[in-house]
């Protein structure tokens, strides 16, 4: 059973990667279920830098930098943040907390699209709010697929400059956490890591699996897939 689940999270997060976005978000509380919060954010995080490392290779010169820059620096303080939270708040609390976050974000979105509102905040404390927000989610359950999701689809990025930037900006902030995760919490030890490395060849078959299927979506049909699969995630972190 350990290894069923940990094989199915491993495939959803190279799909992800590969560019169903936030399709790895909905493994997240199947393996915090099985493995606990905490443990589990750390079992996850070595899995996403390698499905990373296709994402990055692949999309290399589909990211749009101006956006990566301007979020970056409110997410590694939001990381910072999340490392002292994390020994502070309870799993199940901040779970629920992650699930408004994923509400809010989500009802935005759908808000956004259903008065037909072009115009996108441009402001400096647009990108430190949802900049903070991915560092904090990130550390707790690797959820900063939210708050990134929010920033760029409001900066109407197309589907492949979306995928590629977001896949540069997560690929950056995972590097970023893993001090976190190994010194400060002790969620990756030498044993996870041989797990995951086993289990790279079913990302690795996940991110081709994405790469093929996020060729044949069409930008609207991409941004839907998406809101979806954030509330999909929203109501699997209540529950």
């Amino acid at each position: 059973m350990q290894w069923a689940v940990l094989t199915l999270a491993a495939l959803c997060t190279g799909m992800a990667k590969g560019g169903i976005t936030n399709l790895g978000t909905a493994t997240v509380p199947l393996v915090a279920w099985y493995f606990g919060g905490k443990f589990s954010s750390g079992m996850l995080l070595p899995m996403l830098i390698i499905a990373d490392c296709a994402a990055v290779i692949y999309y290399r010169k589909n990211a749009e930098w101006p956006y990566y820059w301007k979020l970056l620096p409110w997410t590694i303080l939001g990381v910072i943040i999340g490392t002292w939270l994390g020994q502070e708040i309870d799993d199940l609390v901040f779970k629920r907390i992650m699930g408004v976050i994923f509400a809010g974000s989500v009802g935005f979105m759908i808000y956004r699209d259903y008065r037909g509102i072009t115009t996108i905040p441009n402001q400096w404390w647009f990108a430190a709010l949802m900049g903070v927000l991915a560092g904090i989610t990130t550390m707790f359950g690797n959820l900063a697929g939210a708050a990134t999701t929010v920033f760029f689809l409001a900066m109407q990025l197309p589907k492949q400059t979306f995928i590629g930037t977001a896949a540069w900006f997560i690929f950056t902030v995972n590097l970023i956490k893993l001090p976190f995760q190994i010194f400060f919490w002790g969620t990756i030890t030498l044993d996870t890591v041989k797990i995951n490395l086993l289990l790279a060849p079913v990302i690795l078959l996940g991110s081709a699996a994405g790469i093929w299927l996020a060729h044949r979506f069409s930008d609207r049909f991409f941004r839907r897939m998406t809101i979806g699969l954030c509330l999909v995630a929203m109501v699997l972190l209540f529950l």
